[in-house]
């Protein structure tokens, strides 16, 4: 199963902030893989967006 966040036209990882291009190694350990998961840019996404949902949770970010 492929990564969600492979752009494969392009080869760009959507995953990124800065949209990087994963290298040869690591499309061929995790984004092309069933470990996916064990990506550092998807899991770097994947904190990034639930740091900030959790936290409004909690109430620790003030929205006005």
């Amino acid at each position: 199963m492929e990564c969600p966040y492979l752009e494969t036209g392009r080869h760009i990882c959507n995953a990124s902030l800065t949209l990087m291009a994963p290298s040869i190694f690591e499309t061929n350990i995790y984004c092309t893989t069933e470990e996916n998961y064990r990506c550092p840019m998807l899991l770097a996404h994947t904190l990034r967006n639930g740091y900030r949902e959790e936290a409004v949770m909690a109430g620790a970010i003030c929205s006005r």
